[in-house]
């Protein structure tokens, strides 16, 4: 059973690593300051350097939280995508759920994809979230439409693509005319197919 100085301390940490992924979602990692983590969470900077260490425990603490709970969500996804019998209707609900995704956690994946893929550990830990959401990706549709593992990663690769243009660029940036999010995830789902279902 916890204490309640256990269960402050807990609570202590989260808002201090929720203000380290609202900063990211802002201006990326170089706004995520001891000091504007301080500012935003309304704790101390010696209670941050206490539980997180430096400035680097807290963003590896922040990349876990949130590739953590992009995890989850991806495998929620597909819990979701097994219960629909329709193989159509399946991959398009994967494919929204990818978007929703992308859309949801921009900051966080272009912090962690781009600006710090060459720094150990935070490398380590992308990677590791990126195999394992492949695992997901390709598994499923060698088990569901009995996909050749080659064109299974293809797939894989072709989303994984996707999320990183999307945690680059602004909408605007790609082109002058915009896409409705569910022509979009039709578009995402009729690719997928087409790459996973070839004979």
């Amino acid at each position: 059973m916890r204490t309640p100085m256990q269960s402050r301390s807990e609570t202590s940490a989260e808002q201090m690593v929720s203000a380290a992924l609202a900063l990211l979602e802002e201006g990326g990692v170089g706004a995520v300051t001891i000091a504007a983590v301080a500012t935003r969470s309304g704790i101390s900077n010696g209670a941050l350097y206490h539980r997180f260490g430096d400035r680097s425990g807290l963003l590896r603490a922040a990349q876990d939280q949130v590739l953590g709970t992009i995890e989850a969500e991806t495998a929620d996804a597909f819990d979701l995508a097994d219960a629909e019998p329709d193989d159509d209707r399946a991959t398009r609900l994967l494919a929204q759920a990818a978007l929703s995704i992308f859309a949801e956690h921009r900051g966080a994946m272009r912090a962690f994809l781009v600006e710090t893929r060459e720094q150990q550990p935070f490398r380590e830990r992308t990677e590791q979230s990126s195999h394992l959401i492949g695992a997901l990706v390709t598994g499923w549709l060698i088990t569901r439409f009995d996909t050749s593992p080659a064109d299974a990663d293809a797939a894989y690769r072709m989303l994984f693509a996707l999320g990183a243009a999307q945690a680059l660029f602004d909408d605007a940036q790609v082109s002058p005319r915009p896409v409705e999010p569910g022509t979009f995830a039709d578009a995402i789902a009729r690719a997928l197919s087409a790459v996973a279902r070839r004979s």
